[in-house]
């Protein structure tokens, strides 16, 4: 064998490598980013304030360049709205749930194939759609009823199941108007957060009730992380931060800003903080994740909307 054909050999070995990623110890395909990923979800509060904080979502989104981005709350807006619209922070492709309503979309820097847009058995419903190698799943979740959450849930958490076992990595994000077990400690301290909700909440039949003994209730993010999934914001929180304060738990709160009048100053806003906006991972994706926090500054994003945006961002392990 000459040197030239085994150097082409090689050659020929790598290229393989590089198209169809490395096996791992089970001889199972691994997946592999070529570059960094941004990754940002945002509810922007009944289509940008009607539109009256636009200008300013757009300029702070291009200060973040996301590579993909999810959306609740795109009220009135189609599609064409969102494309014209993601044209203006480098994001030539984007689509949306539905025509009209309480809408969801996702834009992107790469082209979208969408897999599924599913409204029936939810309230809003949800986008599933490919790019970058990865299927993004983009929900907001009913906050009126628990037994319609967990219903919507558990077939967020099948789909999920699903993809895993066929070897997709998967990223679920979006407004889930629920909080997930790890940030018990902290929630159950939001006295002024809880005595807001208990009136409505008791006037529920027990099952929908979401405070259960003055305490919440976090059956629905246990059903969604049985998937199972992994919550970016929380393990580079633990990462971070190995004793932290009450001061410094409020700070993962994504909802609200003190843009809603009963919060407009940071004194009254700290009793109702409260974590609603997820970015979720599966377990191998989820080991690439190299940040992922919820976005508390610039002071502009007090008026953006009434949630704050989470962002995760991926790379070489």
């Amino acid at each position: 064998m000459t040197r030239s054909y085994l150097r082409i050999l090689i050659m020929i070995f790598m290229v393989t490598l590089v198209l169809h990623g490395r096996k791992d110890s089970l001889g199972q395909e691994s997946f592999q980013l070529h570059r960094p990923l941004t990754v940002l979800n945002y509810n922007v509060f009944n289509g940008f304030r009607g539109g009256k904080s636009f200008k300013e979502a757009v300029k702070w989104t291009n200060s973040i360049a996301p590579d993909i981005a999810g959306w609740q709350e795109l009220v009135g807006w189609n599609e064409q709205r969102l494309q014209e619209a993601a044209r203006q922070w480098n994001h030539p492709y984007a689509v949306t749930l539905k025509g009209r309503g309480y809408n969801i979309g996702l834009s992107s820097r790469k082209e979208i194939e969408v897999i599924n847009r599913k409204t029936m058995g939810f309230w809003h419903g949800y986008l599933h759609c490919r790019t970058y190698g990865i299927d993004i799943i983009v929900c907001h979740l009913w906050p009126g009823s628990r037994r319609e959450q967990i219903k919507e849930a558990a077939q967020l958490c099948e789909l999920v199941q699903k993809l895993a076992g066929e070897g997709k990595q998967v990223i679920l994000m979006g407004d889930f108007n629920a909080h997930i077990k790890s940030d018990a400690n902290w929630l159950n301290k939001q006295r002024a957060l809880i005595e807001r909700r208990l009136p409505s909440d008791r006037k529920k039949p027990l099952e929908d009730r979401f405070i259960v003994d003055n305490q919440w209730n976090f059956d629905v993010m246990d059903k969604i992380m049985e998937a199972p999934l992994t919550d970016l914001v929380g393990m580079n929180f633990a990462r971070r931060v190995k004793s932290p304060t009450y001061e410094q738990l409020v700070q993962l709160g994504s909802f609200p800003t003190r843009v809603l009048n009963h919060v407009n100053t940071e004194a009254l806003q700290r009793g109702f903080l409260e974590r609603i906006d997820f970015i979720l991972a599966t377990p191998e994706l989820s080991k690439l994740n190299t940040e992922a926090q919820i976005v508390r500054e610039p002071d502009v994003l007090e008026r953006i909307s009434d949630h704050y945006p989470v962002i995760a961002k991926f790379g070489k392990p």
